[in-house]
Parts: C-alpha cells; structure tokens; sequence
C-alpha cells in the first residue's frame, strides 16, 4: 500500500474516511487504471505516473505537498477519457519535478518529450493550471521550467546518479527544449509584455515574472521577429550572464522568422494561383507565356519554391496581358 502524506481532502475523502487513507485508495486504482491500460502509446506516460506514485511515501518530504490531492483529483477526472494516460503521465512528471527534483524525474521528463514530442508534451502542460486549479499564473509549469532549464544542476544530478556525462547532456537538452516549447505553447502575440531596457528589468522578469511574463516577451518578438527587440533583449541577456535565455531567444526568433516565412511563402503562391486562375490559362500555357517550364511554375502555385522579385513582376504582367487581350476580343 502506498502512504501519500498528503495533507487536505483526496478525490474520495468526502466519504468520511481519513484524507491519508482515502489517497491510499485513489494511488492503488489510479496503479491498477495504469497497469490494466493496453495501449502501447502510453507506456512512457504511464513509467512517468508509476514513478509518481512509488514515491507516494515520500510525499511530505518534497516542496509541493499540496500538489498531490490535486494530481489525485486531477487524474481522478482523466481516466477513462480518450488518450487519458499521456496527460496523467506528463502531470504526473510535472509533479515529480516540481515536489521532488531528482534524476529520475529528469530522464522521464526528457523520455516523455522523445516519444511523444516537445510540442503535444506542451500543449498538455499548458493546461495543467485548469487540471490542478492553481490560477492562470501557472506556479507549477513555472517552476517545472525553471527547475529544467538549469542544465547544468541537471547534467550534475545525472552524472551524481551514475550516468555518462555525454548521455547527460542529452537528457539535459532534451529537458531544456520541454521548457522552452512549454513557453512558447502560450504565447499570444496580440499580448505582449512590457519592452525591458535595463539589466535589472530583465532580470527581475526572468527570475520573478513566471510564465506569464517569459511568454509575454517572447510575444514581442512574435508580432515581428525582423524588429530589433530580439537582439536588444539577446544583449541584456549576455550583460546578465544568462546563457539559457540569450539560446531561448535565439530559437525564438529563429522559429518566428521560419513561421513568417511559410506564411508568406504560402501568400505568395496564392497569389500566383489567383494570377493564373483569372488569365484563364492552363499551367503550360501560363509557363511558357511566362518564360518559364510548367514543372517550374507548378513549384511557385504550390509554395513549394519562391520566385524572385523578377519573376513575380512577370507573372503579374502575364496575367494582366492575356487578361486585357481577352477583354479586347484577342484570342
């Protein structure tokens, strides 16, 4: 049987028995949900929510006691949902990180991220403030990021527990990339945070704003990764010694630049479909109107490649000239 510790009502504990014994109860049916679960999809999540609960006796000696009854609750309302294994198993890793810090909730962290990707671990661990009902700040998914992106305490703790350093820092960036696509996952560029011009102001962010305020500057850089702020936050990063931020701004920028760039790939080749579309033209004839092969323009209509300036003004000219011969009766 597994003791959580926990003080404060469990999922079950309204039915008069003890909280401690009524956690008892919803640790051995969440590990028998877990264990009779035959989807091979879930087996790095449910390693993830095992781990949890074998530490469950532990419970009071980690910083997150209060976590627990939530997390009981939490994956109490899971079960039996669609794919429920893969959110129970990332907020179980969550808590393990935050309550307890150790190398095994590292690996895990940084397995649940191989098998399922960084970008569906994040959009699960976005949601954890609504599974846990710990408010829009977010404090657990602040400090699981800022527990993780310590790279070195992490690569330490590993190498403290017998591990390869190389295959440490692996696990280590691995773990960083969690928090960094955890960050980005809410990031709503229509709310950006305020503009830091001083050390000081960054550091302050950084170290007391929370997710909250990480997301809100990486907002500034998303309305317009080509505007200065990137590299003006980058340099106050580099003042304050901050080698982990300076490379989540970097990767920020470079992903929102990547992201504009289909976007307006994409534009661009809409364009060039409505040109060809309006001219009445098939795609051989348009290419060779065009001064180009039909293999070529197909390339430009499906955003495959982008033309240069030259030949988009071609195009255009193309379209408008075969346009206004129809228009004049001109086959």
């Amino acid at each position: 049987m597994h003791n959580s510790f926990v003080r404060g009502e469990s999922p079950s504990a309204s039915d008069g028995r003890p909280a401690a014994l009524a956690d008892v109860a919803w640790l051995d049916k969440l590990r028998s949900a877990v264990e009779g679960d035959p989807d091979p999809n879930h087996r790095a999540a449910h390693a993830a929510t095992l781990a949890l609960i074998d530490r469950s006796d532990r419970a009071a000696e980690g910083s997150y006691a209060e976590g627990w009854p939530r997390f009981l609750e939490a994956a109490g309302r899971l079960i039996g949902q669609d794919g429920w294994g893969i959110p129970v198993g990332v907020l179980a890793n969550m808590i393990g990180v935050v309550h307890f810090a150790e190398h095994t909730d590292f690996i895990i962290a940084s397995r649940l991220s191989k098998r399922y990707g960084h970008r569906k671990v994040a959009s699960v661990q976005n949601t954890v403030y609504e599974l846990l009902g710990t408010g829009p700040e977010q404090p657990v998914a602040t400090r699981w990021v800022t527990t993780l992106a310590r790279s070195e305490r992490v690569i330490e703790s590993l190498v403290g527990a017998g591990m390869d350093r190389a295959a440490a820092g692996e696990v280590a960036e691995q773990c960083y990339q969690a928090c960094f696509w955890l960050v980005m996952a809410g990031v709503d560029p229509a709310a950006p945070g305020p503009i830091l011009t001083t050390v000081e102001d960054a550091v302050r962010t950084w170290d007391h704003g929370g997710l909250a305020a990480w997301r809100g500057q990486v907002a500034i850089i998303a309305s317009n990764p080509w505007a200065p702020y990137g590299a003006q936050l980058r340099e106050l990063a580099v003042a304050a010694d901050r080698p982990a931020v300076v490379h989540a701004i970097d990767e920020a920028v470079k992903v929102y630049r990547t992201r504009f760039e289909r976007r307006e790939r994409e534009l661009v080749a809409r364009e060039i479909r409505r040109l060809v579309a309006v001219s009445g033209l098939s795609q051989r004839e348009f290419a060779a109107m065009a001064g180009t092969s039909a293999s070529r323009l197909s390339t430009y209509v499906n955003g495959l490649v982008t033309p240069s300036a030259t030949m988009m003004v071609r195009i255009r000219r193309v379209s408008e000239f075969v346009q206004k011969r129809s228009a004049d009766g001109v086959v």
